[in-house]
Parts: structure tokens; C-alpha cells; sequence
């Protein structure tokens, strides 16, 4: 049987000094390594990740594990307490503006104006050229746990900014790991996911039909501050002609279906994704399931939104995840102020179509937005995976 541990994470305290925390699971299994980290939920409305964490609960139970786990649902009791009426508004901080998954710090780059707290790629592996693999890969993730170190050291009698302390709490854990998922949800989607370049064979092993590819630059997310070090590292070895060290972490970003959703029933089918992508990694014992559908993906400089060229009420012509031609009706903007004497319903219409062949992802969330709203995005340019 795997040996459960239980602890509490600090992500803020409040004004009246309540401390706002998020359970971590540590699942021990056979061995230490590979370590996957799962955490759920970083947005407040993205919901169906607990789901899938929970029923990974149930699954390790039955299938003790070969490595070991680190699992977070309910990472953002910041974001998951936003909540306006009945809508949880919960992407950005109401205290600051920031997106929650947009802070995390490269530990590979100048980072938040200091210079002293990023491990410099090509002065480490001067100094490992010759060092073995083993020793590259567990010397450099110190270097990077350093970093890190460094970074909270840094702030000493000036004090920590809230946005920065969320973000060394998950990512000092995040950090141990061999592969980090980050289950999200889009506005009404299907599942998809953000995958790094080059992670061709886990990424099928997911079986998600939709796959956007994230080139290793970065910009705050936390499957970036988890593979981008480690790319970065890999590059500087080819710089020095050695070839043999690949990327070791890989970073993912789950859209598990539209926020605001919750299903215990489809987080046995997340889980099970999931499970066959911990397969791959070696996690847990087998074989990863063949993809039960066809995937496909584009790079990231390829998912492209259209946005509302009027405003009104959106009445969408098709369902997320459908493949488009360039001129297919996508929505019809409504409103009915359009209308003259005698009111006709043609009138309140405005229709938009497809820019370029592509698949549509997503729709926004909501079905009332003004012109230059964010309408739907879509993948162009796809390719079989």
C-alpha cells in the first residue's frame, strides 16, 4: 500500500489574521522518484481538477504507486473565496489585478529585478561538463531550490509581497518534481492541454484530443517555471557540444472542460488520463493507453481569439471543438436594439465566420459581451499529433 502524508500550505494571511491554506497530499510509493506533482483549482471557477484529484485518491489506493505523488486540490483559497453573487470570479486578484497563474518566478532568468536570485544555465554546466547525468540533474534542481531560497531570503526587512509569496509556496514544492500538472478548465471547452515542445510521446499518452504547444519562453505560468529551467539547461550543454542531457522535467497545463463545472463522475475519466500520462513517466507501474481518438494540436502562436465585432447576446452556431473552414458561421451577435420599425429579428443579427481553417476551443464565458470582447478562440495551422 502507498503511506499517505497530510499538510497544510500557507498561501496568504488575511487582514484579521487568518492564515488562507490548501491541503498537500505526499503519496509515498515503492520509491521516492519520479515525483509527479498535481495541484487543482489555481483559478477559482476552474473546478473539475479536484475531481480528478480526488479520484486519483481512489486510484493510487488500489494501484500503489511505483514513484511518488505530491497532490494539491484546492490550491487558491484566495481565488476560490472572489466570489460576486453566484459567479466565482476567480483569474485574477481582487487585491492586486494580477492573474494567479501568471507569478511564478524563472529560475533560469532574471527574475523580479534581482539578478543574484536565478541560477546562471551556462556558468553550471561549465562547471558539470563532465559531470554524469545523475549529477547534472540532481545538482542543477539544487541550484534551483537555492534560487528559490534566495528569492524569499531577498525580501528581508521590506517584507513579501502577497503575489510572490503564493508563488514560492506552490512552486517550493512544485520544484521536487519530475512532472507537474496543472489542472485548469477553460470558459466552455472541451478538454484540451498546454503541452512543452517536444513531448510528443507523454503528450499522447494523455489521450486529450486538442494539444497546444508551448514553446520554452516564459511568461509567469507555472508548467513554464517548471520545464523552462530545465530546457534552458539542456540548451546550454548543446552550446558545449554535449548532447546527452535532455530536458529532465516536463510541465503540463489541463484545460479539464468549462469552468464553473463540477462532476465527480468525468473525474474518474480525468483520473484515468492522467493515470496513463503517470504510466509514461514511470510513476505508476504499466503502460500508457493507446489515444482512444485522433489528436491534434498547433503551437501556441497559433490559438488565436476573435473577438466581438458588435456587441450583444452571443448565440453560438457550434459546440466547442469543432473543426471550422474559413467563411463557417461561428456565432450570431443579437441585439435586439438593432431593430427598426417594423422590428424584424434579421436586423438584430450580426453574424461572424471564420477567419482561417482551424478548430473552435472555446467560447467565452459569458453569452452577454461588448464589441471587442473576447468571442471564441481558435486553433489554426493544426497538425495531426
Amino acid at each position: 500500500m502507498a503511506h499517505w502524508e497530510r499538510k497544510e500550505i500557507v498561501l496568504r494571511t488575511s487582514a484579521v489574521g487568518q492564515a488562507m491554506t490548501a491541503p498537500v497530499f505526499w503519496c509515498h510509493g515503492r520509491n521516492p522518484r519520479p515525483l509527479a506533482y498535481i495541484q487543482a483549482n489555481v483559478h477559482g471557477a476552474e473546478l473539475q481538477g479536484n475531481a480528478a484529484i480526488l479520484a486519483l485518491f481512489d486510484l493510487l489506493e488500489k494501484e500503489p504507486p511505483r514513484g511518488s505523488l505530491i497532490l494539491v486540490p484546492r490550491v487558491n483559497p484566495v481565488a476560490a473565496n472572489q466570489q460576486v453573487g453566484d459567479y466565482v470570479s476567480g483569474v485574477f486578484d481582487f487585491a492586486s489585478g494580477f492573474n494567479f497563474n501568471r507569478g511564478y518566478i524563472n529560475l533560469t532568468g532574471p527574475s523580479r529585478g534581482s539578478s543574484a536570485c536565478y541560477v546562471d544555465v551556462d556558468a553550471f554546466a561549465a562547471v558539470h561538463r563532465d559531470a554524469t547525468l545523475a549529477e547534472i540533474r540532481d545538482g542543477f534542481r539544487e541550484a534551483l531550490k537555492a534560487a528559490l531560497s534566495a528569492v524569499r531570503d531577498s525580501v528581508g526587512p521590506w517584507g513579501m509581497e502577497a503575489r510572490l509569496e503564493f508563488a514560492l509556496a506552490i512552486q517550493e514544492l512544485a520544484i521536487e518534481a519530475d512532472v507537474v500538472l496543472d489542472l485548469h478548465t477553460g470558459d466552455r471547452a472541451p478538454r484540451y492541454v498546454y503541452a512543452p515542445e517536444g513531448a510528443t510521446a507523454a503528450t499522447r499518452a494523455f489521450g486529450i484530443p486538442f494539444v497546444l504547444e508551448v514553446p520554452p519562453r516564459f511568461a509567469g505560468a507555472l508548467d513554464e517555471a517548471s520545464f523552462v529551467p530545465w530546457n534552458d539547461l539542456a540548451e546550454a550543454f548543446r552550446r558545449l557540444n554535449r548532447t546527452d542531457v535532455r530536458r529532465f522535467v516536463d510541465g503540463f497545463t489541463l484545460e479539464l472542460g468549462s469552468m464553473n463545472a463540477f462532476s465527480l463522475a468525468q473525474g474518474v475519466e480525468d483520473a484515468k488520463r492522467i493515470a496513463s500520462a503517470l504510466r509514461y513517466y514511470g510513476v505508476l507501474d504499466g503502460e500508457p493507453a493507446e489515444p482512444a481518438h485522433r489528436i491534434i494540436f498547433c503551437g501556441v502562436g497559433d490559438y488565436k481569439s476573435v473577438y466581438a465585432p458588435v456587441g450583444g447576446l452571443v448565440d453560438a452556431a457550434l459546440t466547442p471543438g469543432t473543426p471550422v473552414r474559413k467563411g463557417d458561421l461561428l456565432a450570431r451577435m443579437v441585439d435586439p436594439s438593432r431593430c427598426s420599425i417594423p422590428p424584424r429579428m434579421q436586423d438584430a443579427v450580426v453574424e461572424v465566420r471564420a477567419p482561417e481553417d482551424g478548430v473552435v476551443l472555446l467560447f467565452h464565458a459569458f453569452s452577454s459581451i461588448s464589441k471587442g470582447a473576447r468571442l471564441l478562440s481558435m486553433m489554426t495551422n493544426t497538425h495531426p499529433l
